[in-house]
């Protein structure tokens, strides 16, 4: 008596479809579970036992053999437990089997036969629907996560015996869950909150409208932490498809979110973070900090304390959207979709900017440039310096809620200007591009080739400025690029600073 049925476990980022098989024959009873598997998922077979008995079908004193194919990936998980005792009463003539259509089966059993969640479903829904599976077997604790799930049928149990119900009669369990939203934490920080500082309030408004990476220096307690803190109050909220993306991921890395969140991401690590916690790590790869903050933020405040083989290792992400890890042989790709957001002070004792008041020798400055190199500093597309200002506390400033109002909107004719090309943002555009749709006029030409050769920028820089100055001229309703939105765009990226730090002369 032979019977298999698909299961799945979560692999890196993604989720991963897993063929149960299940053999009873004759001889003395012996249960054995093959195909690499970890302690959890060889403890399987004990809860199967009991919960097999507590449904009043208990195993013959037969020798039933399990196998969890692929056999080169290793099982991890408390999700084949559903799919063993399903495909065990098959084989038993217990229930009726099909292959067809395919169900996946993923959930833990107690030793009642109740069927627990296994908080790790979406990310292998996600990956099932991608291989033409469209039914799920899932438990009832995680139909909350799942209700925005299109073009699948979910099939929620709360006891094997509705498993074993919905096999032989088609019946399923009643279930509503109420698609509630979070678009706004109501934790979030306010841009009211910052007085005066208007050249840092509008390039964090063209950061966010054009999805660009920025870096801030300034002494402390300029408000550089204080501002980027703000940044996800004034950010669209995620549409229906990246929310399931985040939502995967984060059932893959196991920390919970709440259903129904459809903020951005807004990771914030410490400075003394390693480089496997922030891209990602391990003997089978767990996600990073650049992955969880996919499609939202990733803030690194102090950015010059980070160890230099983190700060390098953003050099890939941050180009490819993407980080490709090898592991034993296999690659895990992990999406690294994230604005980056960072701080540092201009030396290690924060005063360069008042030399009176600064202490550090050359040689400490250089040290602490050091850690930057120019690939990494070149990624950042708004470099601002960030000057003390004094506060007027009867000031008025600008709520979030009016600035994001304000941004949604130039996203949505960002978006309609790029309706025709296989772009959503200007930062999005590729080189070959960039002269087809953010052209230059002659004088704008002249001074982009000007400040070229004075700062010895490279050409990805040039692109970076290009397209910034094509978001500033769509923030002010213009469809061409003209001389101010160059010369603003040129501004907001500190070319004395990249050079001190890069070393140019």
């Amino acid at each position: 008596m032979f019977c298999s049925m698909l299961s799945g476990i979560v692999s890196g980022a993604a989720g991963c479809i897993i063929q149960v098989e299940a053999e009873l024959r004759s001889g003395l009873p012996y249960f054995t579970m093959v195909g690499r598997l970890s302690n959890e998922a060889k403890e399987s077979r004990h809860r199967v036992e009991s919960a097999l008995r507590a449904l009043g079908c208990p195993l013959p004193p037969m020798k039933v053999t399990v196998n969890l194919s692929p056999a080169d990936i290793r099982k991890t998980g408390t999700a084949f437990d559903l799919p063993i005792a399903a495909a065990v009463m098959a084989g038993l003539n217990y229930i009726p089997f099909t292959k067809e259509p395919p169900i996946c089966l993923l959930g833990e059993l107690g030793l009642d036969g109740s069927v627990h969640g296994i908080r790790q479903c979406l990310p292998i829904i996600m990956e099932g629907k991608k291989q033409g599976i469209r039914r799920f077997m899932v438990p009832y604790d995680d139909m909350e996560s799942l209700v925005y799930m299109k073009d699948v049928e979910l099939v929620p149990v709360k006891h094997l015996s509705d498993a074993v119900d919905y096999f032989r009669n088609g019946c399923v369990l009643p279930y509503h869950f109420q698609k509630k939203r979070i678009i706004l934490n109501s934790q979030c920080l306010d841009f009211s909150e910052i007085k005066g500082q208007p050249l840092l309030k509008r390039a964090l408004e063209i950061a966010v409208t054009g999805r660009r990476h920025i870096l801030l220096i300034g002494a402390p307690g300029c408000g550089k932490t204080m501002a980027l803190e703000r940044i996800p109050s004034i950010m669209n909220s995620l549409s229906e498809d990246e929310y399931l993306e985040v939502q995967a991921l984060y059932q893959a890395a196991g920390i919970h979110r709440d259903a129904g969140d459809f903020c951005p991401p807004f990771r914030k690590p410490h400075s003394s973070i390693s480089r496997g916690a922030l891209i990602g790590g391990g003997a089978v790869p767990k996600v990073g900090e650049i992955t969880l903050a996919h499609k939202g933020v990733l803030f690194l405040d102090e950015l010059a304390q980070f160890d230099a083989k983190c700060i390098e290792a953003l050099r890939q992400p941050l180009e490819d959207k993407q980080i490709i890890l090898n592991r034993l042989g296999r690659d895990y790709t992990m999406p690294a979709d994230f604005l980056l957001a960072a701080a540092m002070n201009p030396c290690p004792c924060g005063n360069s900017f008042t030399p009176e008041a600064c202490r550090c020798s050359a040689g400490q400055k250089r040290s602490y440039y050091h850690r930057l190199s120019g690939p990494v500093l070149d990624r950042f597309d708004l470099i601002l310096t960030v000057g003390q200002e004094a506060k007027k506390m009867d000031a008025e400033t600008e709520t979030s809620a009016v600035i994001r109002s304000r941004v949604l909107e130039h996203i949505r004719e960002e978006q309609r200007e790029l309706s025709d090309t296989p772009y959503s943002y200007f930062s999005q555009i590729q080189g070959e591009d960039i002269e087809k749709i953010c052209p230059l006029n002659k004088e704008s030409q002249k001074i982009l080739k000007e400040e070229q050769k004075k700062h010895h920028i490279s050409m990805r820089g040039i692109h970076k400025i290009v397209r910034t100055a094509k978001t500033i001229a769509g923030m002010e309703q213009q469809s061409g690029i003209g001389e101010g939105h160059l010369i603003e765009a040129l501004s907001l990226r500190n070319m004395e600073f990249l050079s001190e730090a890069v070393g140019y002369e």
